[in-house]
């Protein structure tokens, strides 16, 4: 759908109904026409929500005037999904960044979607809990976007990922009405929860304005271990030995060389001291005198899968040393091209090593470095294809890996996504994964729950062709 040009009367109207905490301007708009992929698409106007009442105000006006309303985090996404590439309003959540509330008896935590998650951790630490999910990002990535796209990390393969901690919504549907679910409802918090169906939609069926989160203990005590390989293979190998032997690991993250290399020298000004092809990083927790042992069970599994080097962090210091290095991963790559794909293909743990060989001989074909690290513990694996954005010949080539590395993906019995998402960048691909009935059914909740098509258009289910490649409307900022 094309989206409607902004009319002076409307733009009045938001003004009024947010208090000004609106923009216009270009300067502004252009801030909020990206994220992380390399896309644009310019929103006639930004809103900066300080309450629900706010949204639910800009959702009505949004309705009368046709206007697209595209809900933003902190724009960390890799797919595409917060740009307003339909123009219209782009609301950022920035202002409405509460946590309103943390019931230690029920183990709740209730917040506005522009929390960030490392200060919602920090704030539910303070009181003796945890909230598990840990994007990589999560030091800038926001609570709602991360329940918008169906955020994972590293410790997914233990505790699962933000769609586990959603236990309640506050809903903005796009004719203004608001909906509670589930903690949030009236009565005993046991209403209809329609959270499977809202976390990883994106932003396309309603805008959250309130997320109920569960929390968990704190583990008593957690180890940290790190292993190198002479090659990715062997390290994807050992993913599949230490799971298969039942270690209960809550952390496994399995790094390139080139990877560990870059990250290395972006944090400590130098490369690493080794020749390693492939890096484990490997957590377990829980209750002290459980833990006690680990060490001598997995130092074994891992020399047995050619491990050329183990070694358990002796202290804190050692564990935040390592857990820097690999947080610094995504900003390091941004130096080795001018541009980067960053695809978070899923597959089971078993067929790891199978998909990294595939995924160099990818590499090969289309003479273009593939990197790869990323959540081993539960197949997630970020590859990362580094290219030229100025040749075409590049931009063609690397277009082509990417298909590729998604048939791979789906003939292993895995998956598009992992964590970030469908958004645009992989719309055109969606079909290849879901039948034709699973397209209709998906189909139907989006007219269902926004029949104008105002909400977030054009992202997951799309009729543009090739449409992060080929559309001059999306790739630069007109």
């Amino acid at each position: 759908m094309e989206g409607s040009r902004l009319t002076k009367a409307v733009q009045r109207e938001i003004e009024a109904a947010v208090g000004g905490a609106c923009s216009a301007a270009r300067e502004d708009r252009i801030c909020y026409s990206f994220d992380a992929t390399d896309i644009r698409g310019l929103p006639d106007i930004v809103v900066w929500p300080e309450s629900r009442d706010h949204v639910v105000a800009v959702a009505k006006i949004a309705s009368r005037a046709h206007l697209p309303l595209v809900p933003r985090g902190a724009g960390t996404g890799y797919t595409g999904g917060s740009i307003p590439i339909c123009g219209g309003i782009a609301l950022s959540f920035e202002k409405m960044k509460r946590v309103i509330d943390v019931d230690v008896a029920a183990r709740v935590a209730v917040v506005e979607p522009g929390v960030v998650n490392e200060d919602l951790r920090n704030a539910v630490e303070r009181v003796g809990l945890m909230y598990p999910p840990d994007p990589a990002s999560l030091k800038v990535s926001t609570i709602g976007g991360n329940v918008a796209e169906g955020a994972a990390g590293p410790r997914t393969v233990l505790y699962g990922t933000t769609g586990d901690y959603v236990v309640g919504l506050e809903l903005v549907t796009v004719d203004g009405s608001v909906a509670r679910t589930g903690y949030l409802a009236s009565g005993s918090g046991t209403a209809w929860d329609p959270g499977p169906l809202i976390v990883g939609s994106e932003g396309t069926l309603a805008v959250v304005t309130r997320v109920a989160l569960r929390l968990t203990d704190v583990p008593e005590a957690t180890r940290t271990y790190w292993a190198e390989f002479d090659s990715l293979e062997n390290a994807a190998a050992a993913v599949a030995v230490i799971t298969a032997d039942g270690v209960p690991v809550s952390v496994l993250e399995i790094i390139d060389r080139d990877t560990l290399a870059c990250a290395t020298e972006y944090v400590r000004g130098r490369a690493p001291d080794t020749r390693s092809e492939g890096a484990l990083l490997i957590e377990v927790e829980g209750i002290s005198s459980d833990l006690t042992g680990m060490w001598g069970r997995l130092k074994p599994l891992l020399e047995r899968s050619g491990a050329t080097l183990v070694r358990a962090a002796s202290d804190e210091r050692e564990r935040d040393e390592i857990w820097e290095i690999r947080r610094s991963i995504s900003a390091s790559l941004a130096r080795l091209a001018t541009g980067k794909i960053n695809e978070d293909i899923a597959v089971p743990r078993s067929r790891i090593p199978a998909f990294i060989q595939e995924m160099r001989c990818i590499s090969r074909e289309v003479d273009l470095p593939i990197l790869a690290f990323g959540h081993a513990g539960d197949g997630n694996l970020h590859v990362n294809i580094m290219l030229d954005r100025a040749d075409s010949l590049q931009v063609a080539r690397a277009r082509r890996a990417v298909s590729m590395l998604f048939r791979v993906a789906l003939e292993s019995d895995g998956t598009l996504s992992g964590e970030h998402g469908i958004g645009i960048t992989k719309a055109e691909h969606l079909a290849e994964e879901l039948d034709e009935a699973a397209l209709r059914i998906t189909a139907a909740v989006k007219r269902a729950l926004d029949p104008s098509g105002l909400l977030n258009p054009d992202k997951i289910l799309t009729d543009r062709p090739n449409p992060w490649w080929s559309d001059p409307a999306v790739s630069a900022i007109v």
